[in-house]
């Protein structure tokens, strides 16, 4: 083809789409005998040569030359038209070959049906024929200036002829850094006792340096995993977000939050988690500093113990001199030449043998010089050197003047800039679009392939490889030259610098709203979009976009504590603006819970590609949405409400990925066979119509990753079941087969016979299964890489098979086999041979309602568990395994055959090993009444949780274990703390549900106590607090005979939090709040109809939020409170009144510095009163819910400071803030964000 002479510019594999775009069958086939029109074409064709020749010249140029720069733009531009236009063509071309072709599936092929579909073709080429010379007008104005700008046709530069294949390199491998990680590990191991309880240690340097590696290090070494048993590591990045940074450390803790908590509840969390701890943090990438930012965040680290770090990485020196003291600052510096060269042969010679190549070492010891010791520069150039053999390739680069290039110092530096030249044109494609990814957003492989073959990025590689291929190709050879690093397990990321290269070359047409500057000019070139989500997306969010009609990716990035959560989309935005994007190819909308269903008007989006519902609330697809021909992408994961799929789905022909699981389908579309490109079908329902069977899915060899099989009942033969040629689909991973109804049939076992999966898989589920033995594939030594297996409701199994053989099954579940009376030798396979379960970590026997034996043999079994659950099996009384030393965590429910005559379990016997065991959890054992006193020697038992064994009689005090720091107790009626004198010493957290019998709660029993939860214990009548106090968080809920808290007040210096619900005898709050609770942020007060006014001396001056509802005796003295005295208030809900008509009232007085104002349930409430709210100068939400007789807003409106109104279940204020039209709209049009009834306006 005439492309291949293109060089290897960017715009090279730009062009090499175009030409396939007009070689293809279809598109030939509309321009046939109309030579006009082709001759307009081969113009058109022409022209692209033309100026393709000198591409390669114009890329080198561009960087001196601004007159050759903004000539690309243009002629970039031009590129974009024309394959906007050329995909309207085959668009064409497409619907009337699926048409036809559709229509000749199910009917009769007649000249009716295809005489329409050629009159169409025609009027179509007459209305688009203009266009094409309007594109072929504006190349001839690029090529009337080529001779003008000097560019000429470069010959194309050396390739070599040797390929091989090019490993992954170890990405971790760093050197010249070995003194830098001892200093720092040094600083953290020292126990200065002169210290503070907490030392920053900063590491700062420039970009490139190896800050991250470094710490990683650092942070994985063993001595200091052995110094802090609690550790974090939270990337901050750019984007300062305090509320972000808390709930990502929560998650590495393991600390469970809501997702809609505030952040004040949020740190109480954190500094529960972190108290009385030595604790390691690492605070990676940070950018922001200022002192009163860091000053807040860092509130929840002070309760850590003597010796505790926080590591942080960042360029800045200022934001190290904040959060550090001088002398902890460790200062990186340039690795030495040696070092340099080291890293360069790791990365470039360690896939060939060449590297005693003298004449590739000269070339490469001069390369390694112009890095200047940066390590970043050094591993990247040597990636792209790792793929080249010959001196000539060799030396072209040592010889570039990008090295000596200084008129763009605010570019990329020089290294990264080669290694972004010497890209094949088609990988340069792939890496510039990663521009629309904010600096340190982690992504999947599956998603960024999903998003290259959306925008035809795939397309320039090789024709006889699957998208996926190429796609998987592209992503190794991008991630081989160290353009893409790996985060996580799954995830991806870019380093920042070359982040700013991908921005650098293509930020002018990605557009990443975080980044937005107002005095940008280049909106209107924007192709691709993306965004950080928030809980609502307002049409004012998206108002920049109003002039970018071209755009191709709409692209929400999801990540932290916006990750899985749901939002509101403006529906003015869904509905009027979103069509108008007529050249989108990636619309992403998922978690936006508003949307139910898709304007008509996206029928217009004819180039979609890629289409995420996932999460939404999206009730039924339109039959419109199969004529989005070029469809590759469908996202419809978790989408609940949606019950069916269109019928015409088939003609999607385009179509790879279809994710439907989580979705509760009918029936699955008619004839899914024809879809030959699917690779991934996360769902497939067999049917009885004779156009859903499962012979569908025969004709889809391509599928990988996830398969559910529903509806196995409707296949009648094992030799049906054979047609589905599962054993053939060797690229799946997980496959669930499911029969809906027990019906039991002959051919049963024939149909799971013939559904043997590759043995490559590695995980699967069989569900309600009818047979009454299993397949002997299942337990073959064969499925060597199966790693998860679960068994469940296969009710007429009377045996299993022999699982012990599976080498690498990790995950065992058997559920609800009545038919399963014992666990008998041929469970484990043949023994003498190998050990059984050799790899098993996670076994979970579950609803067992016959099973009574377990037996275990001789030899050494699960030595690898370290979980196991047993529940629901109520006949169970065999033997125990003995080697369970690896146990972390174990659970029994509903196992009453487990508890002998003196009413204790006879699981806790000196023979058992479980010198590991961390959580024990124990749950409807109505005849429990007594621990075993074994307990106490589980040395490493920190979680102990009892539910439901209500003859649970309180236990001795020998009878846990020193270690034990959490103890949780719900509905055991006869337990009671005051009859025993045990001293919890370790006891962190104490949580009692439910405990009738408890009267009174001696919290000087728990000296570390930090978390008391108390809630629906009616009898509680008194809590008896030592006068050291008590920990750091408290809940009382639903006391309803607690009285009076200790007299003199509740001394707990450390107490973050007190919720008081339902103490429906309570008459007062703790006495001198303000002194003895100094570190009281959160005050919940709900339901207790007794409580009077405020102590004397008032509430904490460290008070933050107060929360007040249906506490009638409190709000009738609230102008009492003296809230207006409190400078850390910021939050304030007060609710469940009807005495209030005018807020706040003329004579009570509000704290300037709130931030968060929620009204709630006054019934009276009639008007705000605009003079007692002007003054909040800080406030940035008002909530207002249930407050039906509210009339109007004030005539003076809302603050003009206030950013987000939501107001709900206010029927007479609705109508008024209709958009636009309702009386109140002007007095809240400055809001940005206003939703009324869950609904955002517009």
């Amino acid at each position: 083809m005439a492309a291949a002479l293109v060089g290897g510019s960017l715009l090279s594999a730009f062009l090499q789409v175009l030409f396939d775009r007009m070689a293809r069958p279809e598109f030939l086939n509309l321009f046939r005998n109309r030579k006009a029109d082709d001759d307009l074409l081969k113009k058109l064709k022409t022209s692209l040569l033309t100026v393709g020749a000198v591409l390669d010249d114009a890329e080198n140029k561009e960087i001196r030359n601004q007159s050759v720069k903004k000539w690309l733009e243009e002629l970039h531009d031009t590129f974009y038209q024309a394959e906007d236009l050329l995909d309207k063509i085959n668009t064409e071309a497409l619907r009337l070959k699926v048409e036809s072709e559709y229509q000749s599936s199910t009917s009769r092929l007649c000249l009716e049906r295809i005489l329409p579909c050629t009159s169409s073709g025609n009027r179509f080429l007459k209305r688009i024929m203009p266009e094409i010379e309007t594109i072929v007008v504006s190349l001839e104005g690029c090529i009337q200036q080529i001779t003008p700008l000097g560019l000429q046709v470069v010959q194309s530069r050396i390739q070599s002829q040797q390929r091989f294949e090019t490993p992954l390199v170890d990405e971790t491998t760093i050197f010249g850094r070995d003194a830098d990680k001892e200093k720092i590990i040094q600083m953290l191991l020292s126990e200065d006792a002169n210290r503070d309880n907490i030392t920053v240690v900063p590491i700062v340097g420039m970009g490139g340096l190896g800050k991250t590696t470094l710490a990683r290090m650092v942070y994985k070494d063993l001595r200091v995993e052995v110094s802090f048993p609690t550790r974090a590591w939270v990337c901050v990045s750019e984007e300062y977000d305090a509320t972000r940074i808390t709930k990502e450390l929560l998650r590495e803790l393991n600390i469970s939050f809501h997702d809609g908590e505030k952040l004040f509840s949020l740190q109480g969390k954190l500094q529960d988690g972190l108290t009385d701890k030595k604790f390691l943090l690492v605070l990676d990438d940070v950018w922001n500093s200022s002192y009163t930012d860091w000053d807040y965040l860092r509130t929840p680290f002070k309760g850590g113990l003597q010796g505790s770090k926080i590591i942080v990485t960042t360029r800045d020196l200022r934001v190290a001199r904040t959060m550090g003291k001088k002398e902890s600052i460790h200062h990186l510096d340039l690795i030495s030449t040696e070092d340099c060269w080291s890293l360069f042969q790791t990365h470039a010679f360690e896939i060939r043998n060449d590297n005693h190549n003298p004449e590739l070492e000269e070339i490469g010891k001069k390369i390694v010089k112009k890095c200047g010791g940066l390590p970043l520069a050094v591993k990247t150039i040597a990636g792209i050197l790792r793929s080249k053999t010959t001196s000539e390739e060799w030396e072209e680069i040592s010889t570039s003047e990008e090295w000596t290039q200084i008129d763009n110092q605010n570019g990329p530096i020089p290294a990264l800039r080669l290694s972004y030249i010497h890209l094949p044109s088609g990988l340069k494609r792939c890496f510039a679009y990663c521009a629309m990814f904010h600096k340190d957003y982690q992504f999947r492989k599956e998603e960024i392939i999903q998003l290259w073959q959306a925008n035809d990025l795939l397309e320039y590689f090789e024709e006889n490889k699957t998208i996926e291929n190429k796609g998987e190709k592209c992503f190794n050879d991008l991630r081989m030259r160290l353009l893409f690093q790996q985060s996580t397990e799954n995830l991806f990321t870019m380093h920042d610098l070359v982040n700013d290269l991908a921005r650098f070359v293509f930020g002018k047409y990605c557009l990443r709203l975080e980044d937005h500057q107002e005095e940008d000019a280049t909106i209107s070139r924007v192709r691709n979009f993306s965004y950080h989500p928030s809980y609502y997306d307002t049409f004012h969010t998206f108002y920049l976009l109003r002039d970018s009609k071209n755009l191709r990716t709409f692209l929400p990035l999801r990540r932290g504590q916006f990750s899985d959560i749901s939002c509101k989309l403006s529906n003015k935005f869904l509905e009027d603006t979103l069509p108008e994007f007529i050249s989108l190819r990636v619309l992403s909308l998922p978690n936006y819970d508003n949307i139910v269903k898709l304007p008509d008007s996206y029928i217009r989006l004819k180039q979609l590609r890629f289409l995420d519902l996932s999460s939404t609330n999206i009730e039924k697809l339109q039959d419109w949405i199969c004529t989005l021909y070029n469809l590759q992408t469908l996202l419809l994961s978790n989408c609940n409400k949606l019950k069916e799929l269109p019928a015409n789905l088939a003609k999607l022909i385009n179509l790879c990925y279809l994710d439907i699981s989580g979705i509760q389908l009918k029936k699955m579309a008619p004839q899914m066979g024809r879809l030959r490109k699917l690779q991934v079908l996360t769902t497939f329902i067999v049917g009885k119509d004779s156009d859903s069977t499962i012979e569908e899915l025969g004709k889809l060899p391509m599928l990988r990753g996830r398969l559910l099989i529903s509806g196995l009942e409707n296949v009648s033969s094992g030799r049906d079941a054979s047609m589905a040629n599962i054993k053939g689909k060797k690229h799946l991973e997980e496959l669930i087969l499911k029969w809906n109804e027990d019906n039991y049939l002959q051919a049963v076992e024939d149909v799971l016979d013939n559904l043997q999966p590759d043995s490559r898989i590695k995980r699967l589920n069989i569900t309600r299964y009818c047979g009454a033995t299993f397949p002997n594939w299942l337990g073959s030594p064969t499925l060597s890489h199966l790693e998860s297996l679960s068994l469940s409701g296969c009710e007429y199994c009377f045996f299993l098979p022999a699982l012990g053989q599976l080498k690498s099954l990790q995950s065992l579940e058997i559920v609800q086999m009545s038919c399963i009376l014992a666990l008998t030798e041929e469970f484990y396979g043949d023994i003498s041979a190998t050990r059984p379960f050799p790899s098993l970590k996670k076994l979970r026997i579950e609803k067992m309602p016959e099973w009574e034996k377990w037996h275990i043999p001789q030899c050494d079994v699960f030595c690898s568990l370290e979980e196991l659950c047993i529940i629901d099996c109520p006949k169970l009384i065999g033997e125990f395994p003995k080697q369970l030393s690896s146990l972390r965590r174990l659970e029994i429910s509903g196992c009453d055959k487990l508890v002998i005559q003196n009413g204790r379990l006879n699981i806790f016997k000196g023979d058992i090993q479980l010198s590991s065991l961390h959580e024990l959890k124990i749950s409807h054992l109505k005849d429990l009444k007594l621990l075993s006193p074994e307990l106490c020697k589980l040395t490493s038992l920190e979680e102990l949780e009892i539910q439901d064994c209500g003859s649970l009689l309180p236990f001795p005090v020998n009878y846990l274990p020193a270690s034990l720091k959490s103890l949780e107790c719900y509905r055991c009626d006869k337990f009671d703390l005051k009859s025993q004198s045990w001293q919890g010493r370790n006891l962190e957290l104490l949580t009692l549900h439910h405990c009738q019998s408890l009267k009174v709660v001696l919290l000087g029993s728990f000296p570390m106590l930090k978390r008391l939860s108390i809630n629906h214990c009616k009898g509680i009548e008194m809590l008896l607090v030592p006068p050291c106090g008590i920990g750091d968080q408290s809940s009382l809920t639903s006391l309803q005979s607690l009285m009076p808290f200790p007299e003199g007040g509740l001394p707990a210096p450390n107490v973050t939090g007190i919720s008081l619900s339902f103490c429906e005898k309570l008459k007062a709050l703790p006495e001198r709040m303000e002194s003895l609770l100094p570190s009281l942020l959160h005050l919940n007060l709900f339901s207790c109809p007794e409580l009077e006014c405020f102590p004397k001396g008032g509430l904490p001056s460290s008070l933050q939020s107060l929360d007040i509802s249906n506490c009638k005796k409190v709000m009738s003295c609230r102008r009492e409170w003296g809230l207006e005295k409190l400078p850390s208030l910021i939050n304030l809900s007060i609710g469940g009144t009807d005495e209030i008509e005018l807020f706040p009232e003329k004579d009570w007085l509000l704290p300037s510095n709130l931030k968060t104002l929620l009204l709630m349930d006054h019934k009276n409430l009639k008007m705000l009163n605009y003079s007692g709210l002007r003054h909040l100068t800080s406030l940035q939400l008002l909530y207002i819910r249930n407050c039906t007789r509210l009339q109007s807003l004030p005539e003076e409106g809302l603050p003009a400071f206030l950013t987000n109104l939501e107001i709900r279940a206010c029927p007479l204020l609705k109508p008024r803030l209709e958009w636009e039209k309702g009386q109140d709209w002007p007095k809240v049009a400055h809001i940005s964000c206003v939703i009324v009834d869950l609904k955002l306006v517009p």
